[in-house]
């Protein structure tokens, strides 16, 4: 079995080439610049070209706060691209899962969202990845999608590398939301998940297609994840505050707490602990806090 990995250039892309590898497990992982999922033909003739056995779709405009200034060029990647993926998958019959957000929702609910909770995207981002959503629900019906949320990892760009950084800068104050709360998610477990579920689907005739929610426990805020990641720095003061202290292009959601049942009980994965991950990604990135993010995957 084959699995072909789009966006294999970001967070989740990279680390499931290498999780497969390490499996064993045939993999091609293509880039953005390898393939432009904005080309509807190209996106056709490389699926059936290849023939993988599944597609996981990690492309995307990351980018969010930027996306509030190039909704054309999020929609046509998230949107669209999303889209093109799913059609070429259904024209080749070969299944698909497909990452999506948080940010599908507002954030402002009381506990965690379920699959089936009222979306309402307040960001271009938002927006732009439900509307991917819908393209591939619409497209093909041998699909998974699969929302995460909080990712971090050793590619790209995250938060546990800006707060290194910051870390590392000398400051001996700093300030972090603590009114966002959700659960950081390794990009590593994400890899994982989707291998898992790549694995059922080639083993099993029955296949509960749909949309699943997959992110780290336990919950919470920024200012909690910061101090977890920044625990060996001991003279470095961290103080709480609100989100209106830092004004972004794109608000956070409060809420991006995500329930993960369905998950569990559809293909028997659990929530990653994501301290233990933090505490190997740490110690691999040797405290450089390095970055190569770009916002397109």
């Amino acid at each position: 079995m084959t699995i072909l990995v789009l966006g294999a250039g970001g967070q989740v892309g990279a680390s499931l080439r290498w999780r497969a590898l390490a499996r064993g497990q045939g993999v091609v992982g293509l880039n953005h610049a390898e393939l432009d999922i904005t080309d509807a033909a190209i996106v056709r003739r490389t699926i059936a070209d290849l023939r993988p056995a599944i597609v996981i779709n990690c492309a995307a405009y990351t980018a969010v706060d930027k996306a509030e200034a190039e909704p054309e060029l999020a929609m046509a990647i998230n949107g669209t691209g999303a889209g093109n993926v799913a059609l070429a998958c259904g024209l080749a019959a070969v299944p698909l899962i497909h990452l999506s957000t948080d940010y599908v929702f507002d954030g402002t609910a009381q506990g965690p969202y379920g699959e089936d909770a009222a979306t309402g995207p307040t960001t271009v981002y938002g927006r732009t990845k439900l509307a991917g959503e819908k393209a591939v629900y619409d497209a093909w019906g041998k699909h998974i999608i699969l929302r995460t949320a909080w990712v971090f990892g050793a590619m790209g760009e995250n938060f546990v590398k800006t707060m290194l950084r910051l870390g590392a800068s000398g400051s001996t104050n700093l300030k972090v939301v603590d009114d966002q709360v959700g659960g950081p998610t390794p990009a590593d477990a994400i890899a994982d998940a989707c291998l898992d579920i790549a694995a059922h689907v080639a083993r099993s005739d029955i296949v509960p297609w749909g949309t699943y929610h997959f992110a780290g426990a336990p919950a919470v805020t920024w200012f909690g994840f910061a101090r977890a990641i920044l625990a060996h720095y001991p003279d470095l003061v961290i103080a709480p505050c609100t989100t209106d202290a830092f004004p972004r292009p794109a608000r956070r959601p409060a809420n991006s707490v995500l329930d993960c049942t369905r998950i569990r009980a559809a293909f028997g994965i659990s929530q990653p602990d994501w301290g233990p991950y933090l505490a190997q990604l740490l110690r691999d990135l040797g405290e450089t806090g390095s970055h190569d993010g770009k916002g397109v995957s």
